[in-house]
């Protein structure tokens, strides 16, 4: 039988808040508040005694059991536990309107808020915002767990769906072992049901948005039976990801490269230029006023309102791309037995520091682009049709991206880019996308790094493209650059190594492809008729439909 694993999805619902009565709405609203106080109070007993709780080997976690020892006597314990009658921060007495259980989970959540500032002061140094600067006033949502809460199907004139949860403000306070409870209605679509009856329903938060809307969102538990061993061949698919063509993807096989898919987004480039022009001309009209000593509040509250549409409308087109290549992913593992390997863009905004010489509108387009969004969500997306996508021989890797758009994927040699999405290649005339080169070394490095899969054997392409990577052509001009295409030092891109140490693969100022013109690249089309015969890995009308940007998904 199979391993089984599961992977944990969120499932956002909105609250029905004018379906519910003045009553309910006060108490959740003081609950909620409460929650809040209590979180915060256990964030400052774990800063203030931040060295003796931390644990692990890189000190990166917080011992739950001692933040205990610190906040919550103990008079019913068991045998072989001493009991802890005073303790130096008594949360029971500082918060007598709270259950135990609830104090528990506000506890973990504290615990939860902290570990994450751990990890990210590991990342970016101590000018990390710590936990406890968090506003006062923001509400931060306790995790509930399915023990205290029921999804209750009640079919009313005001809702369907309701959230069943403990109220313990006032029967703790009465010393009541019942607790109130509060019902809450929300507003069910048929996806929510879809997505709620994937797995069990472990955990949920409630919350408010910028907007102060009410929502409530449900951790749901999916358990995925791991896939058994098949007997398909293997491939590859690379991903190399970009601006005004969203994603270029190639497969590689061991016989030759079979094909190549892009995906474009125009309405999403439209979309969000339109939002840049009207945010641009808000921010000059505040900064006027401001100047002048005139109120801007009208417009402060604008911008804000249209920073999150912008968001939110970048959010969704990333879904609907993250949806769409797993869909194409899902369609090619009927064939194959298929690897994925997307490019790792580490350290690409150090190319766009202002001081860099590449103007404005270049650090815009660097700085609004959510690659790291786009690789989380098809990573997690992979996760719940049971990929294997952590550890040693995983089925999909981000793998760094420096040189990949500027080395020939035929003979290793270094090209010329004339322009943004042209290759052409000095020592074998080799003439292509740069997009579509790019994803074929993607996949080529993702072939180096998978040790399980040098063992396949096929026409001589996955032979070839292995030699290719760890033995590259020696260079003429600087010794140094012949050195591999991977790092011997770090599996990673470091600082110096980076993609965005090359100008010439992301120089985005460059780009041809306006919104409103063809992605029928002349240049592009140019590439077929001149490929060698001997070295021709596809026939010349399938090399014309994978060159050409009209074989890509135009998002609906």
């Amino acid at each position: 039988m199979a391993r089984s694993k599961g992977v944990t999805i969120a499932v956002k619902i909105p609250i029905k808040w004018e379906a519910m009565t003045e009553r309910t709405r006060q108490r959740l609203r003081q609950t909620i508040g409460r929650d809040t106080r209590v979180i915060h109070a256990f964030l400052g007993v774990i800063e203030e005694h931040e060295e003796e709780l931390l644990i692990g080997k890189n000190k990166d976690r917080i011992d739950g059991s001692k933040v205990d020892q610190l906040t919550m006597t103990a008079l019913k314990v068991k045998s072989g536990h001493e009991q802890r009658t005073t303790v130096p921060h008594d949360f029971k007495v500082r918060f007598p309107r709270i259950s135990q259980n609830e104090m528990d989970e506000c506890g973990l959540t504290a615990v939860a808020l902290y570990e994450s500032y751990l990890k990210l002061r590991k990342k970016k140094g101590r000018t990390t915002s710590r936990p406890t600067r968090i506003n006062c006033t923001r509400r931060i949502p306790r995790w509930v767990f399915s023990q205290r809460f029921k999804l209750i199907r009640r079919k009313t004139s005001a809702s369907n769906w309701w959230i069943d949860i403990r109220d313990a403000l006032d029967s703790v306070k009465a010393e009541r072992v019942r607790h109130d409870r509060l019902s809450i209605p929300l507003k069910i679509s048929p996806y929510h049901l879809n997505q709620i009856e994937r797995g069990e329903v472990k955990a949920l938060q409630i919350f408010t948005d910028r907007e102060q809307k009410w929502w409530v969102s449900l951790a749901v538990r999916i358990t995925i039976d791991e896939p058994q061993e098949s007997d398909l061949p293997p491939a590859i698919l690379g991903i190399d990801l970009g601006i005004e063509k969203a994603v270029c993807s190639t497969l590689l096989t061991p016989e030759k490269v079979r094909e190549t898919k892009y995906f474009i987004q125009k309405e999403k480039t439209v979309q969000i230029k339109k939002y840049d022009k009207i945010i641009a001309e808000l921010q000059r009209e505040m900064h006027t006023r401001q100047n002048e000593n005139l109120s801007y509040d009208w417009v402060a509250k604008r911008l804000r309102r249209l920073h999150s549409k912008r968001e939110n409308i970048a959010k969704e087109y990333d879904r609907v791309l993250v949806r769409q290549i797993l869909d194409y992913i899902s369609e090619l593992s009927k064939n194959y037995t298929l690897y994925v390997a997307i490019g790792r863009l580490k350290n690409i905004r150090m190319r766009a520091k202002k001081g860099n010489y590449q103007g404005r509108k270049f650090r815009g387009m660097i700085h609004s682009w959510a690659f790291a969004r786009i690789t989380d969500s098809l990573k997690h997306g992979l996760a719940q049709i049971g990929w294997k996508i952590d550890g040693k021989d995983s089925r999909f890797r981000t793998v760094p991206e420096m040189w990949t758009s500027i080395i020939c994927w035929k003979c290793g040699g270094k090209g010329k880019r004339s322009r943004q999405n042209y290759f052409r290649c000095p020592s074998c005339g080799h003439k292509t996308n740069a997009d579509r080169n790019g994803s074929i070394n993607i996949a080529t490095r993702m072939l180096t790094l998978t040790k399980s899969l040098h063992s396949v054997r096929g026409l001589g392409k996955w032979e070839s493209a292995i030699a290719q990577s760890l033995q590259p052509k020696a260079r003429e001009k600087k010794p140094s650059q012949g050195e591999s295409l991977l790092s011997k030092i770090e599996p990673a891109s470091g600082s110096g190594e980076s993609a965005a140490v090359h100008f010439v693969q992301l120089d985005l100022t460059s780009f041809s492809d306006e919104p409103g013109e063809s992605d029928n690249d002349p240049a592009v089309g140019s590439t077929v008729g001149t490929f060698p015969a001997a070295e021709s890995d596809v026939s010349v009308s399938k090399q014309e439909k994978e060159a050409r940007s009209v074989g890509g998904i135009p998002s609906q």
